[in-house]
């Protein structure tokens, strides 16, 4: 699995929502690259390319600009497991906001969250992820259930003193404003909620203080144990954010990390790779992402790729995968 990714528990609602609504979430499941199963076992991850192919694939058969809201209602902060659990039995909003952002890393890689001292809880992506419908959907279902989650454990209709969204509108707002209870601004420079200091005071009623020092603990651990991003992963965002500007040079990737070629040279061979070799790896992941996505033309997806002309990438995916891309992508809507 190459890539950021996410808690498994992240597509256990979406493919239990189509479940209750008589539909066999394994077309779905398999056409995003995932196991239809693979919701039911909490420990298990997925890429976030393969989440955000569900959320666009469910999204093109049962079309609903305001999913993630309707999904988010469903959501209770145990949802989220140890993060949840943590958050759930913390003494303050305030306070389980700010356990949130610090043990977000067990649920996902990507992405942070940054709470600031005004109250404003800001979403900051590390990858540069590819504008998809898919991306949004999750990003506002993120903002959607920290918000439910927080009117859950205080007990309270929270209404957060301002929201905002990074990506552009949606073509009906009403839903936004009417869930989240105050205007929704589109286009914003940061994706952001933020709540009043009144509000991060409130009591968690529910909280029990011995099993949060317990459960914190067990967080912690947990938290040591995962891995940090890698440098071969740090070179492969690098590189996927450098091929829309063309195929990139081990010297640009180097100055971005700040660290020599020769540096950057040994590094890889230590881990028993090539800058070459990640180049073409990263490319095919990306081509099967971009190919998945039937709204893109493949000479768009060849650009993307830092191919100079359709017929090399054709190639190269035919390398990649024995097949053409056109081939590939009519086995995907098969399946």
């Amino acid at each position: 699995m190459t890539g950021p990714t996410i808690s498994s528990g992240a597509i256990h609602k979406l493919i239990t929502g189509l479940r209750e609504l008589g539909v066999d979430p394994g077309p779905y499941a398999r056409e995003a690259g995932l196991d239809p199963n693979v919701g039911e076992d909490r420990d298990a991850r997925v890429s976030l390319d393969a989440l955000h192919a569900l959320w666009e694939a469910v999204q093109r058969d049962f079309p609903r600009p305001e999913a993630a809201l309707a999904g988010a209602r469903r959501y209770a902060p145990g949802d989220y497991g140890l993060v949840g659990f943590v958050c759930m039995n913390s003494s303050t909003l305030g306070e389980a906001l700010g356990h949130a952002v610090r043990y977000l890393h067990l649920w996902t890689d990507d992405p942070a969250m940054v709470l600031s001292s005004d109250g404003s809880l800001e979403v900051q992506y590390r990858t540069q992820a590819r504008d998809r419908l898919g991306l949004r959907l999750a990003t506002e279902a993120a903002l959607a259930e920290i918000l439910q989650g927080a009117r859950t454990l205080t007990g309270e209709p929270l209404v957060p003193s301002e929201v905002r969204f990074k990506h552009g509108a949606p073509e009906k707002r009403d839903a936004y404003d009417e869930f989240f209870g105050t205007p929704v601004s589109f286009g914003a420079p940061t994706t952001a909620m933020r709540f009043s200091p009144r509000q991060l005071a409130m009591s968690l009623p529910r909280a029990d203080a011995q099993l949060g020092v317990f459960l914190r603990t067990l967080a912690n651990d947990a938290l040591a144990r995962r891995p940090p991003v890698s440098a071969l992963e740090r070179v492969r965002e690098l590189i996927g954010e450098e091929l829309q500007r063309g195929v990139p040079e081990l010297s640009t990737i180097a100055k971005r990390l700040a660290v020599s070629e020769r540096t950057l040279r040994r590094r890889l061979a230590e881990q028993s790779t090539s800058f070459r070799d990640l180049l073409d790896d990263t490319r095919a992941a990306l081509a099967r992402e971009y190919v998945r996505d039937r709204r893109m033309q493949l000479s768009e997806v060849a650009f993307m790729l830092g191919f100079s002309e359709p017929s090399a990438f054709h190639r190269a995916f035919r390398r990649w995968t024995g097949v053409t891309p056109a081939e590939w992508r009519g086995q995907i809507s098969r399946t």
